[in-house]
Order: structure tokens, then sequence, then C-alpha cells
């Protein structure tokens, strides 16, 4: 994971460190521009680059998760219903396509009154390169955003939740043989002092990722039913995220591509 690229020996300096999300970001878009330039040959890398951000940006979507869509050759199938899934903990959506943004928002609200935690994060597993990235995430610092934003492993609690499919409690990081010293020295800096992390496994057994609540006390007291809820919540938005990328994506990545033609046309008139 990130801290390991570091050593054991020291802290990754967050003054200079380049989070890991953002090089996995630039070469996911950078993948998605190249797929483009192909399909439309009249399309340059920094048009290419407008189409797939203006589509991000105008539905909300993550530019990594879109990029990602655009790169992947075959579409994904299998989804046995059009309806999007119920959210048990977002009753009332609003209108439109549906916001990945509210819904990750909406579950780390209920993930921090669930549990009492003092902060919390959505880790999502990335399409292309399989680690976890920080979606959203709540009363965390900078530096917890810098030294988590890609874990590859289990080498932390929410990559071994991931990767294990069960919660996974931490009471106290400072001596959890999950992490690494200059981990340790991270958490301690933004204190944080235990931490549980919960799953997110759809209905097909797939696993999404995990979201990670953390706490300012050693040995939190935390209610099991409220544990037993976030599951449920956390497995629920996991099948959310399936019913998405299996039905809204390809509406957005159809857009992309219209307008990335659109481009090429504009380019070639004006030549």
């Amino acid at each position: 994971m990130v801290g390991s690229a570091a050593g054991d020996e020291g802290v990754v300096d967050t003054e200079t460190f380049i989070a890991r999300v953002n090089l996995i970001t630039h070469a996911t878009v950078r993948s998605a521009v190249d797929r483009l330039q192909n399909d439309h040959r009249n399309i340059d890398a920094d048009n290419a680059f407008r189409a797939l951000y203006h589509v991000a940006k105008r539905h909300d979507v993550k530019l990594r998760h879109l990029a990602a869509a655009v790169v992947e050759t075959e579409p994904r199938s299998g989804i046995r219903s059009v309806d999007e899934p119920e959210l048990p903990f977002q009753p009332g959506r609003r209108a439109g396509l549906p916001s990945r943004t509210d819904v990750m928002a909406d579950l780390l609200a209920e993930a921090v009154e669930l549990t009492s935690a003092n902060a919390a994060a959505v880790h999502l597993r990335h399409a292309l390169h399989g680690g976890l990235c920080i979606e959203r995430d709540s009363g965390l610092g900078e530096g917890f955003r810098r030294q988590f934003s890609y874990v590859d492993d289990a080498g932390s609690a929410a990559g071994r939740s991931s990767a294990r499919c069960e919660v996974v409690r931490i009471d106290d990081v400072s001596v959890s043989p999950i992490y690494t010293r200059a981990d340790v020295a991270v958490l301690a800096d933004e204190g944080i002092r235990a931490q549980l992390a919960v799953p997110m496994c759809d209905e097909t057994g797939f696993n999404w990722g995990a979201v990670d609540v953390l706490f300012a006390v050693r040995h939190p007291r935390i209610d099991p039913f409220g544990v037993d809820m976030l599951h449920g919540h956390a497995d629920a938005c996991a099948q959310w995220l399936r019913w998405y990328d299996l039905t809204v994506m390809p509406k957005l990545v159809t857009a992309v591509h219209r307008a990335a033609q659109a481009t090429g046309l504009v380019d070639v008139a004006s030549a």
C-alpha cells in the first residue's frame, strides 16, 4: 500500500507527496483519451479530454469512473432489472439521473450516526486498477486522504475488509499489525485511535469496497446493532452501484462519444 512505498522507517512528507489516487486518475484519463482518439480520428487529445470532463461534470460523476467506463471495451451485462434499487438510507431521492456524490454523502452520514464515529470514508474499488480509492470522506484531514488515497492490498482496515469481505475492527491502530510505522504516524497525527471497516458486497457477491469509520478514542463503544445496520446499508449501496454501472454509466459513455464526435466534426468543418 502507499505507506510501504516510503518504507517502515519514516513518514511520507505530506507536503511533497503526490497522492496515488491522482496518479491512478491521470493514467485512467490518459487511457480514455487515447480510446476516444482511436474511435474518433478527427479529434485531438485536448478536445477528447474536454468531452470526457464536461460529461462527468454535468452528471456529477468522478472523472476516473467515467474514464474507466470509456476504456472498457466490452459493455457490462447481466442486470436483472432496470428499476433503480431503493436505498434504505436515502428516501425520497430527487428526480433525474441519480448522483453518486449524493448517495456516498448520505451513506457517510448514516455511518457516522450509527456508530457515533468522529469521521468516516467510503473506499471504492477502481474498475481498471483494482485497488481502493477514497470516494468520499467526512471529518478527515489531508494527511489521511493522501496516505490512504489508493490502497492496492490489505494494508489498511478498508483494504482488509474488502479483501476478506468481512467486518474489520481495530481497537488500537498504534499496535495493529496491519499498518506500517508510516501509516501509524499519519493516523496519530490525524487523531485516529481506532477503526471499523465494513465491506460493500452486491447481490452477486462482488465487493465494491468498504465503509471506514474512525474514532478518536481507543476501544470505542460501538453498538452491535448499529454495525449490523451499517453492514446492510453498505451492501444496499453496493447493489445500487452495480445498477448504476450497468444502466446509467453506458448512457454517460454514449454522451462522451457523441460529444467527441461532434467536436471532431466541428474541427473538420473549421479546417
